[in-house]
């Protein structure tokens, strides 16, 4: 029985290291059926009356979903459901979690006046911080996720240094920072939005795009490396999903703060980005 063990774990740690992710099922199923209690909550009228609406007002009504979802202490949960999981892809190692779960929400592209997903990236583009490449994401499907509306990847990408990829950021007047739907500090930017973002210029093939195919009541674990983003909603339903980080413990010396107004509009304090499960 241990040697089986062993060599699941073996299997699930070198899957990743080849593939930059692991696709499994959930063990606590309960975890989604509250999910979408809360979302069925807040999203309660019809497809078409938050598709026509301003995507500033969309996006402040997803928030405040996502506000009460975190109440729900997904990132415990998720470490208790998935422990074995994570011990595996972790080598034991003590996981931090992120200290914020996104609600990923995006309308159908054919009703929305603009691209509502985050564009191709992987973590490192938006920190400086060595441990970021360490990292593990965690994403999962809520409710209306299919392959027309999932999230993309580029297959084997993790395996790309960050110096062979070139990216710039999008050119912004002054104004269009002002008035951004994403600006700092904003609904979108608390749901995980970038208010200045980048684009890959070269170093990466993203025509090699694949679908993310994760099941219902499944979730996916891949690496902050892996080029991913660019998952416009090709269906005819908005789509709901969850996503937040998980580090190992023993690559950060010092942890990456973040400004509390991520959560509230309160000012003048910050929290650790990643902490141990008691913590958060």
């Amino acid at each position: 029985m241990k040697n089986t063990k062993n060599y699941l774990k073996n299997t699930k740690l070198n899957e990743f290291k080849n593939n930059g992710l692991i696709i499994s099922r959930f063990k606590d199923k309960s975890i989604i059926k509250d999910l979408n209690k809360i979302i069925n909550k807040h999203f309660k009228k019809s497809e078409s009356f938050y598709c026509k609406m301003p995507l500033k007002k969309f996006r402040e009504i997803a928030f405040r979903c996502q506000k009460e979802i975190f109440k729900l202490k997904i990132q415990k949960r998720f470490a208790d459901s998935e422990e074995d999981n994570l011990k595996s892809l972790l080598q034991n190692d003590v996981p931090l979690f992120e200290s914020l779960v996104f609600l990923r929400i995006v309308r159908p592209l054919k009703n929305s006046r603009e691209a509502e997903a985050i564009d191709w990236h992987r973590e490192t583009f938006y920190s400086n911080h060595k441990y970021i490449k360490h990292g593990i994401n965690v994403w999962f499907p809520i409710k209306n996720v299919n392959l027309k509306n999932t999230l993309k990847y580029i297959p084997f990408s993790h395996k790309v240094s960050d110096r062979k990829i070139k990216r710039r950021k999008i050119r912004m007047t002054k104004d269009q920072k002002l008035n951004s739907v994403n600006k700092k500090f904003s609904a979108s930017h608390k749901m995980g939005f970038v208010y200045h973002p980048k684009k890959i210029i070269s170093g990466v093939n993203l025509n090699k795009a694949k679908p993310m195919n994760i099941p219902k009541d499944n979730y996916a674990l891949f690496s902050t490396m892996l080029i991913h983003g660019n998952s416009q909603n090709l269906h005819s339903k908005i789509r709901f999903a969850l996503g937040f980080g998980i580090m190992p413990k023993s690559k950060i010396r010092k942890i990456k703060k973040f400004d509390i107004r991520r959560m509230t509009n309160k000012k003048n304090n910050t929290l650790n980005s990643y902490a141990s499960i008691n913590q958060i």
